[in-house]
């Protein structure tokens, strides 16, 4: 199965309380995954493989085993279509590599979610704004044109 990566070049993450919040700088889109989907997001960090992924998934969610990996591989591809990751080498990590911090509950586990993400784009013209790398003379930020596909 693959491995997939972060996709460093053009995304910044953070996760806050089981939030996770992207932002895509080549597009100025951001986007907000919370559940199961800031769990998987959190295991790609951490150099888990897709069917790393989802055996720890099967074996937190036993009585859903059935749905999980379909919905994770369709999480992880849409995840792709947004250029948020992209297909690695081989995972660093072994089958017995303890990913037990990155689970979010300490005891039950709740019920098994659909991994899904909301995708924002109302604040893309600020986004698209880098004042660090992009400034005129006077030191103001340079609008970058979009992109006509």
């Amino acid at each position: 199965m693959p491995a997939y990566q972060i996709n460093t070049s053009k995304v910044a993450h953070q996760t806050i309380d089981q939030e996770t919040i992207l932002i895509d700088f080549e597009t100025g889109a951001y986007y907000s995954i919370e559940g199961t989907g800031s769990l998987i997001w959190e295991m790609i960090a951490n150099g888990a493989s897709s069917e790393q992924i989802i055996h720890l998934l099967k074996q937190l969610y036993q009585n859903q085993a059935e749905e999980i990996k379909e919905n994770v591989n369709h999480f992880l591809e849409t995840l792709v279509a947004e250029s948020l990751i992209e297909l690695k080498g081989a995972s660093p990590l072994s089958e017995s590599t303890d990913v037990s911090p990155l689970l979010p509950f300490s005891s039950e586990p709740p019920l098994f979610t659909i991994p899904s993400f909301k995708k924002y784009t109302d604040m893309q013209d600020l986004l698209l704004l880098d004042p660090i790398h992009e400034v005129d003379e006077e030191g103001w930020p340079i609008r970058q044109e979009k992109s006509k596909e």
